[in-house]
């Protein structure tokens, strides 16, 4: 089974259906039984719901990469 980090670097891939279909029948798996990266997934699947349909602002890449940074201290061991 996959690990965190390898979810989250996949998870946006996973959300965009740009994974193989082995690999998104790994993350859908992970996401069933890992807690925390199930809240990232629909936490990210909301926002993008709210910035596409709103599409009144884009995101700064340096706050993505900042939101990514403290996401991952928080699924670190």
């Amino acid at each position: 089974m996959l690990d965190c980090k390898h979810v989250v670097d996949e998870l946006s891939n996973y959300l965009d259906d740009e994974v193989a279909a082995a690999l998104r029948q790994e993350i859908g798996a992970h996401l069933g039984e890992c807690r925390t990266c199930r809240a990232l997934y629909d936490s990210t699947r909301r926002i993008l719901r709210i910035v596409t349909d709103s599409r009144s602002f884009d995101i700064p890449e340096e706050v993505s990469e900042r939101i990514v940074q403290r996401l991952m201290k928080k699924i670190e061991p």
